[in-house]
């Protein structure tokens, strides 16, 4: 219910009914919620071999360097 309500504010802020700043809010909390799902993803879904690899060929630790440097585009420049 609250995520329903988040994304109609966020509908009514970019139509010129709302804050700026709640649309904003709202776009960068889809972002909040995806760097949450790649913290929290279990490794069995990104590597079904369990290998552990270096932090430079770890596809979740450039997913969340993405995501964050998406957060602080969007909290800048949005």
């Amino acid at each position: 219910m609250k995520t329903t309500a988040l994304l109609l504010a966020a509908a009514g802020a970019a139509s010129g009914n709302g804050s700026p700043l709640l649309g904003k809010a709202a776009f960068v909390g889809v972002f909040a919620l995806l760097l949450l799902w790649l913290l929290f993803m279990p490794s069995a879904l990104i590597d079904l071999e369990g290998a552990r690899m270096p932090w430079w060929r770890n596809v979740r630790f450039w997913a969340i360097v993405v995501t964050i440097a998406q957060i602080g585009v969007y909290c800048y420049w949005g």
